[in-house]
């Protein structure tokens, strides 16, 4: 069981559904990792002037559990609200399960560049109106759940098969191209050239009688 580090940056929105009234809207978001025993979950900065297109780029980081990612049991959700005097306004949110984030090799960043992405937001009332851009990367040692390819060592060869072709298991010797007549081994072939040209001599003696 592994523990990856989750680097996320949650960078902007746009065109979000304007939930006040009157005043401008304050947004901040909730991010919060679902799925684990232990819940983590953090807060951005609120956005004073953007109102429906806010920018945070706050970053921070989370540990993720690979093995429950990779069952699919763990959430991304990124809830965005309107800070208000009279209590704080739902805006929308986004959920991402975390296996369609991760690498689908142990190709982990260990340092490369963070990946952008945005997502439609959904409403309180389930309509899609706005979007979410964040960025991320994993760092951490991957291990590849499932069956795993040896190879022998330099020193190995495989066991010889009855046709004396390819490796184990055993296969047969493919079948000649289109067109090509199989004339067998050398031998053969030249024991039936010394036949032809005995034919041959016969023959000609024949005729000369």
């Amino acid at each position: 069981m592994t523990d990856l580090t989750l680097e996320l940056n949650i960078n902007s929105a746009s065109d979000l559904e304007y939930v006040n009234h009157i005043t401008k809207m304050n947004v901040y978001a909730v991010v919060t990792l679902l799925g684990d025993k232990k819940i983590q979950k953090v807060k951005t900065a609120v956005d004073r002037h953007g109102g429906s297109n806010p920018n945070w780029n706050h970053a921070f980081k989370f540990s993720v559990n690979e093995r429950l990612a990779r069952e699919g049991r763990l959430t991304l959700v990124v809830g965005l609200f309107s800070g208000r005097v009279l209590g704080d306004k739902d805006i929308g949110k986004v959920e991402i399960p975390l296996v369609y984030l991760l690498p689908s090799t142990n190709d982990y960043s260990n340092g490369h560049g963070m990946k952008f992405v945005t997502y439609q937001v959904r409403t309180p009332s389930e309509r899609m109106k706005g979007s979410l851009t964040f960025s991320y990367r994993f760092n951490g040692t991957a291990v590849i759940y499932g069956p795993v390819h040896q190879q022998g060592p330099t020193s190995w060869a495989p066991p010889p098969s009855q046709h004396g072709y390819g490796p184990y298991p055993y296969m047969s010797q493919p079948p000649p191209p289109t067109g090509y007549v199989y004339e067998g081994p050398p031998q053969y072939r030249k024991n039936e050239e010394r036949l032809a040209k005995a034919d041959l001599l016969v023959s000609a003696v024949s005729l000369l009688r």
